[in-house]
């Protein structure tokens, strides 16, 4: 996961590891929706980014895509997509430069 600002990508963050809501894990979160996300640094070494320290509620927190990733969601999880999905994976592919 990143956080993105008005220049773009700022910081790497680490990977989600889990979805919860209520104090129960989710596979899926949909917009508007309130969750917990954990996110972990695996394998990277740093230390962990903190809540109010690194990153707070003013910041846009985005998960990082690829080519792959969009292959990924195109076969396996079109009828889980919606327009709305779409346009966001359009706007990241801006973001993180992707043909």
């Amino acid at each position: 996961m990143q956080s993105t600002g008005s220049s773009g990508i700022n910081a790497e963050y680490g990977v989600c590891t889990s979805l919860e809501v209520n104090n129960k894990q989710i596979e899926m979160a949909h917009t508007g929706q309130d969750v917990c996300i954990k996110v972990e640094n695996i394998g990277t070494g740093e230390a962990p980014k903190l809540y109010g320290r690194h990153f707070d509620e003013n910041d846009v927190i985005v998960s990082k895509i690829t080519r792959d990733s969009i292959d990924t969601l195109k076969e396996y999880f079109r009828d889980d997509m919606t327009k709305e999905n779409w346009k966001l994976i359009v706007e990241l592919k801006k973001i993180f430069e992707i043909m």
